[in-house]
C-alpha cells in the first residue's frame, strides 16, 4: 500500500522532469547553433588568410605547427582543434533534423558537448510541454519511475516469501530435548 503511494509520487516527479527534456533540448540546440556560428567565422577568418597566401587550410595549419615559435605552433594546434570541434558540433546539429530517433540520440551521445550543455542548464528555464514529444517523455519518465520504485519495494513486498516466517518466541521450542 505504502509502497504504491511512494510509487505513484516518484512516478509524477519523474514524469514531470522527463517532460523537461525537450525544452533544454531545444535550449541547448540555441546555444549550439551559436557556437558553431562564432566557430565558422574564426575558421572563415582563418581560411581567408591562407587562401591570401596561397595555401589550403591544411597547408596553413602544417605551416603553423612545423614554426619553431612556440606561440606560433600553439596557434596550428588550436586551429586544428577548432576546425575538429566545428565538425563535431555540425554533426550534433545536423543529428536534431534526424527523423530516425534513435539514429538522433546516438549521434548526440557521440557528440555531446558538456560545456554547452553546462551553459545552457545555467540559463535553462522549465516551460509547459505543449508538444507530443514533451508528452511523451512524461509519460516514460512516469512509467520509469514507477517502475523503479515498484522493483526497488519487491523485496519488501515479498519478504516473507523470500526470508520465510519467523517463529514467534512464545512458540519456539526448547533448544534441550528432555
Amino acid at each position: 500500500m505504502i509502497i504504491g503511494r511512494i510509487a505513484l509520487f516518484f512516478a509524477l516527479l519523474l514524469g514531470v522532469a522527463t517532460t523537461q527534456m525537450p525544452e533544454f533540448w531545444q535550449q541547448y540546440r540555441q546555444r549550439l547553433g551559436g557556437a558553431i556560428d562564432e566557430l565558422s567565422a574564426i575558421v572563415a577568418q582563418f581560411d581567408t588568410q591562407a587562401a591570401a597566401q596561397n595555401l589550403t587550410e591544411t597547408a596553413a595549419i602544417d605551416r603553423l605547427e612545423e614554426n619553431p615559435d612556440p606561440l606560433v605552433e600553439g596557434r596550428g594546434d588550436e586551429m586544428q582543434r577548432l576546425i575538429a570541434r566545428l565538425t563535431k558540433l555540425k554533426r550534433a546539429a545536423a543529428a536534431f533534423n534526424d527523423p530516425n530517433v534513435a539514429g538522433r540520440w546516438v549521434i548526440l551521445f557521440e557528440t555531446f558537448d558538456p560545456y554547452i550543455a553546462r551553459r545552457a542548464y545555467e540559463t535553462f528555464q522549465p516551460a509547459i510541454p505543449t508538444t507530443t514529444e514533451g508528452f511523451l517523455a512524461g509519460i516514460v519518465g512516469f512509467v520509469v519511475g514507477g517502475g523503479l520504485v515498484h522493483l526497488i519495494g519487491l523485496p519488501i513486498r515479498h519478504r516473507r516469501k523470500l526470508f520465510g516466517r519467523r517463529p514467534k518466541p512464545d512458540t519456539a521450542e526448547p533448544l534441550v530435548k528432555a
